[in-house]
């Protein structure tokens, strides 16, 4: 079976892109810099982003390219006995995508009831089983995306909805800059408070967000970079990362002075944007128009970043067992919808709930943020130590010294920075 590639290098980092940017990057990263010190808090992050997030990324492209295959077929070309352990990077993965599709059905739900000037409020929404009807149409989006393949599916949807995502963002970062509170909303988000420099957990953050942020250690980038041709892996990570960045650091000229001007609460994570911006958007001039952009832009961000999660488990079934596309496709994405189903009913009339908490939250801190970083642990260790050395400095390429701090830093300090990350994450959940 001939290999399938990216027609270009610029439709490969545009998909790349579209997998880092996600609704996180829209609502989450802002909250994040706000609480952890303002402007302070990006010089963790970007140190977590260049001299971590960054060379994982490389790391994976390189398995992938030089493999010239997806998630569990590189992890037992490095050593038969970690096929398993790509197999559960595919699950983790998976498992994310399962109640992402449902956050993400929330967002085009949102998308088509501003377009028809006909909003509803989130918890109608939600005591309703609507969200079961948009959460199969979603996952179909995404299922048709996947399905049409990497170059007319993947990098078609990309190549159309990045351009429009960055558009949409300029236009709204403009809107919010006029309003009443943006110069409080901007000193709230920028301005450094250097003091919280000294507490580990603002560091635990940043390197959180940053492995959160970028999508290193899923196995997107493996699956990618099996797709890659001959180009240099280490400005195209970095080309990713600081688009990533940009995108991210424009969401916040965005929210904050929007809640600033209008006394909203920036931490409030998901009622903030089904809850109270609506709110807002129906209570200023030409309200419908831009609620009708902010949601297109989530929806963008969700649907790139879950069709590039689906492909990494369809990626893994094609290269194991030699089936077609479509059929590959089918069968996660029945697996996928199954997954997601109690996460979908939790967040309708049934309100699914375990331990009084909806399943959905539940899965959101066990796979997408302990999961996470579990995914990115088990990659730097297992290519770091077992993979050939060669294989990789054949595909980054740099001088004998970079190689060696090239090895440091995926050997021992990304694997730490990761354990310290992880533990600080159950550290702060059970307090």
């Amino acid at each position: 079976m001939v290999r399938e590639r990216w027609s270009s290098w610029t439709g490969f980092i545009l998909a790349s892109i579209g997998s880092a940017v996600g609704i996180g990057n829209i609502w989450r990263f802002p909250y994040i810099v706000g609480q952890n010190g303002g402007g302070a808090f990006l010089i963790p992050y970007l140190i977590s982003v260049f001299l971590f997030a960054l060379p994982l990324m490389m790391l994976e492209l390189a398995i992938g390219r030089h493999l010239q295959t997806s998630v569990g077929p590189a992890f037992r070309a490095i050593g038969e006995r970690f096929f398993p352990v790509g197999i559960l990077i595919v699950a983790i993965i998976s498992l994310i995508l399962s109640y992402y599709l449902v956050i993400t059905s929330w967002v085009f739900a949102y998308t088509l009831f501003f377009a028809l000037n006909r909003p509803v409020e989130f918890e109608a929404f939600t005591n309703s089983y609507y969200p079961l009807i948009f959460f199969l149409l979603t996952g179909l989006v995404v299922y048709a995306t996947v399905r049409s393949g990497v170059r007319e599916g993947i990098e078609r949807l990309s190549r159309y909805l990045i351009p429009v995502l960055v558009a949409i963002l300029l236009i709204l970062a403009a809107y919010a800059l006029t309003g009443s509170g943006a110069l409080a909303g901007i000193a709230f988000y920028l301005t450094p408070d250097t003091s919280r420099l000294s507490d580990p957990l603002v560091w635990a953050a940043a390197f959180g967000q940053a492995f959160f942020s970028l999508s290193v250690g899923m196995g997107i980038l493996i699956t990618y970079g099996s797709y890659l041709g001959r180009t240099n892996i280490f400005r195209s990570a970095s080309v990713i990362a600081v688009a990533d960045i940009l995108i991210a650091l424009l969401a916040g000229l965005i929210i904050f002075p929007l809640v600033f001007s209008f006394g909203l609460d920036p931490a409030a994570g998901v009622n903030l944007a089904f809850v109270a911006l609506p709110s807002v958007f129906g209570s200023v001039p030409f309200g419908a128009v831009l609620g009708l952009l902010f949601f297109t832009m989530l929806f963008v961000a969700a649907l790139t970043s879950a069709v590039s999660m689906l492909e990494v488990p369809v990626a893994t079934i094609i290269d194991s067992y030699g089936y077609s596309r479509g059929r590959a496709t089918r069968l996660v994405f029945c697996a996928v919808m199954l997954l997601g189903l109690p996460s979908a009913l939790s967040y309708t009339a049934l309100r699914l709930e375990l331990f009084e908490t909806p399943l959905l939250d539940l899965g959101d801190y066990a796979f997408g943020t302990l999961g996470l970083i579990v995914a990115g642990l088990l990659v730097s260790i297992v290519a770091g130590w077992f993979m050939n050395q060669d294989w990789i400095f054949d595909e980054i390429g740099g001088s004998e010294r970079m190689q060696r701090v090239f090895r440091f830093l995926i050997r021992y300090a990304i694997p730490l920075v990761l354990s310290v990350t992880l533990l600080a994450q159950i550290v702060r959940s059970a307090g």
